[in-house]
């Protein structure tokens, strides 16, 4: 399904959303058309953090996805993502794989990649989504990082990690086409880094400083945190500090 898209590689780009994001206007561009490069010049994550490698060292790629999604759903499609990046990272590590949330992905504590997911609206109705993909191959750019070649992986290039990727996308895509917010749920928590564990976390605009364990991510992306004492706590992006 997905494989059959166009691949566009570049040595340079600004930006492979950026770029994406031009041609996926376009009546004519399929679903699942891929963007990669070698080296972005301003590459972007989450929370507007700057995502730099190396040239060659890493998977720097933006594929275009249209779904029907309606908006009060929409972030079942970063759940979804990170099912796929999770997922397609397996075919090449056999160490635990999580997703940090939002869309943080880690192997056995340490950042490997991240998703970034911009999304194109004409009033309620999704036109498009831009799904960023950036896995450190063989460069550790963030500190507390890792990349495939420290994990003694055999190190895929940017075409056979695309292949693997967007066949797992071909696989998956019925989650989102059924609207299957519970199994997709479900996958999603299965992964979720610090489930159920105790830490410590800070709270953004108070600085106060708390234990307790991540419980969920509800359907429209507030991370659940249940405190020591049995509260519950609500987080949106950028609210809450992991330490």
């Amino acid at each position: 399904m997905f494989e059959q898209a166009p691949h566009y590689h570049f040595n340079l780009l600004d930006s492979t959303n950026n770029y994406a994001s031009t041609i996926a206007k376009l009546p004519e561009t399929l679903n699942g058309t891929a963007i990669t490069a070698d080296f972005q010049e301003n590459g972007r994550g989450q929370r507007d953090n700057i995502w730099l490698a190396p040239a060659e060292s890493a998977f720097l790629g933006t594929l275009v996805l249209k779904a029907n999604i309606h908006p009060e759903n929409i972030f079942f499609l970063s759940k979804w993502c990170a099912i796929l990046v999770s997922s397609t990272l397996k075919n090449f590590i056999s160490q635990e794989i999580n997703i940090k949330w939002p869309n943080d992905v880690f192997v056995e504590g340490k950042k490997i990649g991240g998703i970034l997911i911009e999304n194109t609206w004409s009033d309620n109705q999704l036109l498009h989504s831009l799904l960023g993909i950036g896995i450190n191959f063989s460069s550790s750019p963030f500190d507390k990082a890792t990349s495939l070649s420290q994990l003694n992986a055999n190190v895929p290039s940017t075409q056979e990690f695309l292949h693997s990727l967007r066949l797992k996308m071909s696989e998956l895509f019925f989650l989102l086409e059924g609207n299957m917010h519970s199994k997709i749920d479900e996958l999603y928590h299965s992964i979720l880094f610090q489930k159920n564990e105790m830490h410590k976390y800070t709270i953004a605009q108070s600085q106060e400083t708390f234990s307790g364990k991540i419980i969920e991510v509800e359907g429209d992306g507030k991370l659940v945190i249940e405190k020591d004492d049995q509260s519950l706590l609500g987080f949106y992006m950028k609210e809450v500090i992991f330490i």
